[in-house]
């Protein structure tokens, strides 16, 4: 009896060490001991196309000699560049359309948009498709009676000039027509050359710059921080959550890493990857604006009126390939909100190397108005701060009105560029606003 029972002892042991063995080969792990291996990606939102990457960076209308900017985020800057990107899609063979001669002189430009950065064309882009491969930086819309012409600025040759099909021109007028401009929208065309200024300094312009000078004041805007889903942001950047430590520092600023990649959530956010392996393929332009998008898309997402400023490609010697760095910056009220804050990225064919993110949302209640110095007063406080030693006049490269944080509340101010330098001073005061310096 006693042999029974020990026969059936170790006949059930065997079992049980038979079923332990095919758990070990082909059972599941436990839940946490499983490596997130099958990855999905995660995103706040869907990306976009490249028709919704880029928008112009200025917008102006000429109505009866008057010339008008549409601030971005307005109604009729959406409409507009709607309108003329669905033009320059459906122009798919754009050498039938070349114009040889020279553009009547009885004709009159009515739209002209300026593109920085530039707006890909080609076989790569979805603009101009069939023609060649080019940067568009600005195009003049030109029309008498119900002919219409678009001069292109392509890179740089010479400009080139198509004549529309029919139907563009009654489009146009229907634009100018309909359009009702306020006082706000008034700008002035400085041609290249030297201008005077009240003092009798001057500048210097190569090139023709639009300044407003139909806004006499703008409202103090109060701000207040972005908010993100904390988890869904970690699961955007950590494939492995089990492996990403929480380290909580001093200020109340919170660091994530892994080891090889680090994201610190404090003022904005800021994500770290530098030993991310970089591959021999190359980025194309269009290919790297849709990168950029969907980086966007997939880290936080897009907020109301943020736009493309700039998008730079870098090129590294010890590496095969090349980084691209863009810049986005936000809207308020038409006009970019300057400091540290937007989104800079800096990626390249495999993957994100670093992002950086710090957005603000304006709050509903409004602040005082503040008045806006004529631009040539502030074009000549300008002037003095840059403290020249010789007396020849500085080259102005542009200008326009935006907004500076200070402290919770975002303050207009007049933003200069002379001799490749940026200035920013307070509409009103015409000083420097508090935390900037020159």
């Amino acid at each position: 009896m006693r042999e029974q029972i020990k026969s059936g002892l170790l006949f059930l042991l065997v079992l049980c060490s038979l079923f332990l063995t095919q758990q070990l080969w082909f059972g599941r792990p436990p839940a946490e001991m499983i490596p997130e291996n099958g990855y999905e990606p995660v995103y706040f939102e869907e990306p976009r196309q490249l028709s919704g990457m880029i928008v112009p960076e200025g917008i102006y209308l000429y109505i009866r000699g008057q010339c008008y900017r549409i601030l971005t985020g307005a109604p009729e800057f959406s409409h507009f560049w709607q309108e003329i990107s669905a033009m320059l899609q459906d122009l798919a063979e754009p050498g039938y359309y070349y114009y040889t001669e020279e553009l009547p002189r009885e004709a009159e430009r009515c739209l002209v948009l300026q593109f920085e950065p530039f707006l890909p064309l080609g076989q790569e882009s979805i603009w101009l498709k069939g023609g060649r491969s080019g940067e568009l930086s600005g195009m003049e819309l030109w029309r008498l009676g119900d002919r219409c012409w678009a001069r292109l600025e392509i890179g740089a040759a010479d400009p080139s000039v198509l004549l529309l099909p029919s139907g563009w021109s009654a489009k146009l007028a229907h634009f100018q027509d309909h359009f009702v401009p306020a006082k706000e929208q008034l700008c002035e065309q400085l041609p290249a050359g030297e201008l005077a200024l009240p003092r009798g300094n001057r500048v210097i312009l190569n090139a023709p710059v639009y300044v407003p000078v139909g806004v006499s004041s703008l409202e103090r805007l109060g701000l207040t921080p972005e908010q993100l889903d904390r988890e869904l942001l970690l699961k955007t950047f950590f494939i492995n959550r089990n492996l990403v430590r929480e380290i909580k520092e001093r200020d109340g600023g919170l660091i994530y890493t892994d080891g090889e990649q680090g994201l610190r959530l404090g003022r904005g956010l800021d994500y770290s990857h530098p030993r991310l392996e970089q591959k021999n393929a190359g980025l194309g332009y269009s290919e790297a604006l849709l990168t950029a998008g969907k980086l966007i898309s997939y880290h936080g997402g897009w907020v109301k009126n943020l736009r493309l400023q700039s998008l730079l490609r870098e090129d590294q010697e010890e590496h095969a390939g090349e980084f691209y760095r863009a810049r986005w910056c936000s809207y308020l009220d038409g006009y970019p909100l300057l400091g540290d804050c937007g989104v800079v990225m800096r990626y390249h064919h495999g993957g994100l190397q670093s992002y950086r993110r710090n957005l603000f949302e304006p709050l509903d209640e409004r602040g005082e108005a503040v008045a806006v110095a004529e631009f040539r007063k502030a074009l000549e406080a300008a002037v003095m701060m840059l403290d020249r030693e010789n007396m020849d006049g500085p080259l102005l490269e542009g200008m326009e009105l935006a907004y500076y944080p200070e402290g919770e509340e975002a303050v207009p101010v007049w933003r200069i560029f002379l001799d490749g330098r940026e200035l920013l001073l307070k509409t009103e005061e015409l000083v420097a606003p508090e935390g900037w310096e020159p």
